[in-house]
């Protein structure tokens, strides 16, 4: 049997799912770094968007270097270029003569380099930052980056093959592995633990040493006594504490104790030379370093954590390649099945649930591999959450649309009633989320006394309503002209479109474009530089219900009232493709589920399309509208109002005509968190509305644990977790009982 490269790189993308699934999220980009047969240009990007520049360089060198091609150079001269723009002492220069020296020496000089694009970075009167300047936002100039890293990756031959990951059935690893040990799923972790095994030798036969030993601490498996002697020998005594921190605590017992205190007393040797071993080789002969190396793995061998993982299991050599082609070979023989594509890997249903130890991606600051309690947590009273109702002028007209300012400095409301509210606070206030301590903020009202009030549409029934911000200005709409307003003086500037065919939904594009759907199905691209209409794209019969613009990919999709999705490039204007979003399935009361999309949103990294609909959300491919994951909710939920990512797309806020607001999990939908409206609202005595519920949640575009609620009664509240862990974290109980009383909820 010839175990080819095919088959150990497609060995390498299943251990990727599985570390995945799993949570081994260290061991994960290790192995895509070490292996280099997938470049996840999402953790690429995080990193960026997170200013983690050492990271994605790393990151990128693992996989191409300045000189391999003209686009690899490109990537790290913008990714330099980027840095240096950023660079937080320039007033010293310190930093930027670092990246010039260190990072740019790197790059090769061609005949048709240009550096004028480094020159405006560097400018002189830019070398004197001011205060407010260090101040700016950096997330547009980022995002543009990963923008423009992805078109040169797509191009670069170096990375274009390694930007898919190949379609997978869920645990396709440990289905192949059940099918050879069906015995060891029935004990406690015995399947995963035998798997583990499997990886860790596959990991040291590949010479994948950087992935080796991080999973042995992200898996706690197998102790390896020889790589924390190899560690020690070498002087690299942090390494030493952090591996033996991963499997056990100074607190745990006194082997532990006493472990920690020997690399503690080699720290303080750390100068002294090294001394040779006499022949004798006891312990009274042997250096001060000596004895404690020795010291550290006999404690090791009886510390009660740690001496049943000292052992590593006997196998033959590759046994993990070996069983894999074995069972597919038997696999595609006993099905009659020609193909051998990771595709069809076989799949056993008791391993399709959720993985086991899913894990908390919310408490980012505590400890690694702890599990998410399955119960989500319940908030059922405003102690348990900072809740905040924004001041109003008792308006009871529902809340029809609702957004952060890019910055987060305001919100804006539309209600039913075609009037808008403007909450602001001070852009000191705007940290209050580090602080968790709310603003005070005040209902916007210029000296002049005026509001920002749409036309009404002519059949109050059929109208719909938008807006759309650009700059300090506000394009809106309730199904009659749209209407554009300044957002500093509330002066209606100007007017557009007409009532017939009435305007849907309206978005922005880059390039001075505004995509305007119509309610007969067709969308207009106008250019508001020239005040021209660009194109009208038909491919709907139905009125457009909402668009949504991709950076990532330049495309716009589109959704109707009949659940059609269409998918246009924004280049040539050309329709891609067109999918019905509709699934013709029945929720738990028996109830067929509404065709009708009520929003789209790409998330943070403009890959995945959230569509929404009244019965269901999906998470779709961007560049296909390929349905890639569908959430039907609970019988109690009734039907979905709204929903929206979080800024940084970890978890998606769902919004319910029941009165609750769940918060769950973007990559496998389980529910981290549940808030009932219903206790944090109060009817005024002349209010005729009974049911009070969320009509539309908006995330907060920096802090991903604050949305922003608005009600069927015309309120606004803004909610935000008590504790620094997230949604996911409960409030602890005070002296008396209760939940620590901290938020005004007042009304």
């Amino acid at each position: 049997m010839i175990l080819d490269e095919k088959n150990r790189k497609n060995l390498v993308f299943l251990i990727l799912q599985f570390f995945d699934e799993e949570g081994y999220e260290e061991s994960l980009h290790l192995l895509e770094q070490d292996s280099r047969v997938f470049f996840d240009f999402s953790y690429f990007s995080n990193a960026i968007l997170n200013g983690n520049f050492k990271e994605a360089d790393d990151y990128l060198l693992a996989f191409t270097r300045p000189e391999a091609n003209t686009y690899s150079r490109k990537m790290f001269f913008d990714l330099f270029k980027r840095k240096l723009s950023e660079a937080p002492d320039r007033s010293g220069g310190s930093e930027a003569v670092n990246i010039f020296s260190k990072d740019l020496r790197r790059i090769p000089v061609l005949k048709d380099d240009s550096f004028d694009d480094l020159v405006e970075v560097i400018a002189v009167d830019d070398m004197r930052i001011s205060e407010e300047t260090c101040c700016v936002d950096k997330a547009p100039g980022r995002a543009k980056l990963c923008v423009d890293l992805h078109k040169l990756a797509e191009s670069n031959p170096c990375l274009c093959d390694k930007l898919e990951f190949p379609s997978l059935n869920k645990s396709a690893l440990l289905s192949l592995i059940s099918l050879i040990c069906p015995n060891c799923s029935g004990r406690n972790g015995g399947l995963k633990e035998d798997l583990i095994c499997l990886i860790l030798q596959f990991l040291y036969e590949a010479k994948y040493k950087n992935t080796l030993h991080k999973l042995e601490q992200e898996t706690k498996v197998f102790f390896n006594l020889n790589y924390l002697a190899e560690v020690m020998k070498l002087g690299e005594y942090g390494k030493a504490e952090e591996y033996l921190g991963a499997f056990t605590d100074s607190k745990d017992n006194k082997y532990s104790k006493a472990m920690f205190l020997e690399i503690q007393k080699l720290i303080c040797l750390q100068s002294t030379e090294w001394e040779v071993a006499t022949p004798s080789g006891s312990l009274d002969n042997m250096s001060p370093k000596i004895k404690l190396h020795a010291s550290v793995a006999m404690l090791a061998k009886k510390n009660p954590v740690l001496k049943d993982k000292l052992k590593f299991p006997s196998m033959e050599k590759s046994r993990l390649l070996t069983l894999m082609k074995q069972t597919m070979d038997w696999w595609t023989s006993s099905t009659c099945n020609s193909s051998s594509s990771l595709e069809n890997v076989p799949v056993v249903s008791y391993l399709c649930g959720t993985p086991s130890s899913l894990r908390k991606k919310f408490n980012k600051t505590g400890p690694r591999k702890k599990v998410v309690n399955c119960k989500p947590n319940e908030i059922n009273d405003p102690s348990q959450c900072n809740a905040l109702v924004l001041p109003d002028y008792c308006s009871e007209e529902r809340i029809a649309r609702l957004t952060y300012s890019p910055s987060g400095d305001y919100i804006l409301a539309l209600a039913e009633d075609a009037a808008h509210n403007l909450w602001t606070w001070s852009s000191s206030q705007n940290e209050f989320c580090k602080e968790n301590v709310f603003p005070k903020p005040r209902l916007h009202q210029p000296q002049s006394g005026k509001t920002m009030k749409n036309e009404m549409a002519a059949s109050v029934q059929n109208s719909t309503s938008c807006f759309a911000i650009k700059g300090s200005y506000l394009f809106s709409t309730s199904g009659g002209k749209i209407a554009v307003f300044d957002l500093k003086s509330f002066e209606k500037v100007a007017s557009f479109g007409s009532p017939t065919p009435m305007a849907t939904y309206f978005i922005f594009i880059p390039g001075d474009l505004l995509a305007v759907g119509l309610d007969d199905g067709s969308i207009y691209i106008h250019c508001l530089s020239s005040r021209k209409v660009k194109e009208k794209l038909e491919g709907h019969d139905q009125k457009i219900t909402c668009l949504a613009f991709s950076r990532c990919f330049n495309v716009l999709v589109s959704s109707d009232s009949d659940g059609k999705l269409c998918l246009w490039s924004t280049k040539s204007w050309v329709k891609l493709t067109s999918k019905n979003s509709t699934r013709k399935f029945c929720t738990q009361s028996n109830h067929e589920s509404t065709s009708l999309v009520t929003h789209l949103q790409f998330d943070p990294y403009q890959i995945e399309l959230l569509v929404v609909h009244e019965g269901w959300i999906g998470i779709y491919e961007g560049r296909t509208l390929d349905c890639r994951l569908q959430w039907v909710p609970d019988e109690s939920d009734t039907s979905i109002t709204s929903a929206t990512y979080s800024s940084d797309g970890e978890i998606i806020y769902v919004g319910f005509r029941s009165g609750f607001i769940k918060i769950v999990d973007s990559r496998t939908f389980m529910t981290v968190c549940r808030i009932n409206l219903t206790s944090f609202t109060q009817p005024s005595p002349n209010s005729i509305r009974l049911e009070v519920y969320p009509t539309v949640v908006a995330a907060h575009p920096s802090h991903p644990s604050q949305i922003s609620a608005g009600l069927s009664n015309g309120k606004v509240i803004v909610l935000q977790p008590l504790w620094s862990g997230g949604w996911g974290e409960a409030a602890p109980l005070d002296d008396n009982g209760g939940y620590s009383n901290d938020s005004d909820h007042s009304y």
